[in-house]
């Protein structure tokens, strides 16, 4: 009872078996590379679209901050123009008094010299 020497076709049927699984073994392992090396590059893509919109909100910010300032100084100088605005209408209220005062003293001083003068004439 020698030793049996393999036929050559069983060892070849076996290593083409052994290499159809290695083949199939890295079928799997590059359909899982694939997708992994989609989804770095989604991820890449994701955080480059999280930089632009962080660079976005941070000039909006400034942008908002800007026109923020612009409206308060805006504000500032319409309280000013209104403060001068009722400064010159209490003015001329002012004088429109003293002229009716004027008008008013002037008329009783008429009567009261018409009345003295009609009184001694």
């Amino acid at each position: 009872m020698g030793a049996q020497t393999p036929d050559p076709a069983t060892t070849f049927v076996f290593r083409l078996a052994t290499l159809e699984q290695d083949v199939t073994e890295l079928k799997k392992q590059l359909s899982f590379y694939v997708p992994t090396r989609e989804n770095e590059l989604q991820i890449k893509n994701i955080r480059d679209i999280v930089d632009r919109i962080g660079k976005d909100v941070n000039d909006a910010r400034g942008q908002l901050s800007e026109l923020n300032n612009k409206l308060s100084l805006q504000e500032s100088e319409a309280q000013k123009r209104e403060a001068e605005l009722r400064e010159n209408q209490a003015a001329l209220q002012i004088r429109v008094l003293w002229g009716a005062l004027s008008l008013i003293i002037g008329i009783l001083t008429s009567v009261l010299v018409g009345y003295v003068t009609h009184f001694f004439h």
